[in-house]
């Protein structure tokens, strides 16, 4: 499994070390972090230089993760695609740049996750999700006694994926809207929002499940906290909102 982090330009430069400390002991085969890049009005500005001090300053702090800076904006689901060209990990466990975890034992959870063969993500959601459901998660079954939720829709600020299946989905599902462009959570969420979705029956919901084998984890959440851009980073010249907030 490889570790990776992704980030964006922020104005709180400590959330970064906050939330490295909350990431599970694990030998790792590599650890990244990705820094997409800079939206603004151009370089040598105080945002931008503040922001490439920053990258230099984490590179030296923790030498045993590589650092990959892309040189022009480009969201998340780029970000996360060029990650998985580079690791050669079975998974990949994956935060966003403002989340946090509890103190969990990430090796019995990879061994819980081995013993479903459908699993290909599972993502720790931010709260409890009851039975019904939320906009976000349609729970269907579940693994018990193991404690794993098989649904439809998933959460990518922090999730354990199979990077080859990863793959599959950023090469062959379309980018939908602005959000599908940049974050892969956003592709399943449009779609259980078509009038097609609607007219599915259970088993032809769960055949487009098993693209993504999407699972969340029962009683472990993360924290979200909440990251804020440079107002003067935060729009690009369209107009379209840069960094991974949602």
């Amino acid at each position: 499994m490889d570790l990776v982090i992704a980030c964006a330009i922020n104005n709180d430069d400590k959330m970064i070390h906050k939330v490295i400390a909350s990431v599970p002991k694990y030998d790792y085969n590599n650890k990244f972090i990705l820094y997409d890049g800079y939206v603004g009005e151009g370089r040598g500005g105080l945002f931008y230089d503040q922001y490439e001090a920053h990258k230099s300053y984490i590179a030296k702090k923790y030498p045993d993760f590589i650092v990959i800076e892309f040189d022009k904006n480009v969201y998340f689901r780029t970000m996360l695609r060029k990650v998985c060209e580079l690791s050669n990990a079975e998974r990949l466990l994956v935060f966003q740049d403002d989340v946090t975890l509890p103190k969990i034992d990430l090796k019995q959870i990879e061994i819980q996750m081995n013993h479903i063969k459908d699993l290909k993500i599972l993502t720790f959601p931010h709260k409890y999700i009851p039975p019904e459901g939320t906009h976000w998660y349609r729970p269907f079954d579940d693994t018990y006694p193991l404690p794993f939720i098989k649904s439809h829709g998933l959460s990518e600020r922090v999730f354990i994926c199979d990077r080859l299946n990863m793959i599959n989905i950023l090469d062959t599902l379309p980018n939908r809207g602005n959000r599908g462009k940049r974050f892969v959570e956003a592709l399943y969420y449009y779609k259980m929002n078509t009038k097609s979705w609607k007219n599915y029956d259970d088993d032809e919901k769960e055949e487009y499940w098993k693209t993504w084998g999407c699972y969340y984890h029962h009683d472990i959440y993360h924290k979200h906290l909440v990251a804020k851009r440079p107002s003067s980073a935060r729009w690009s010249k369209s107009g379209e909102r840069g960094g991974l907030n949602h």
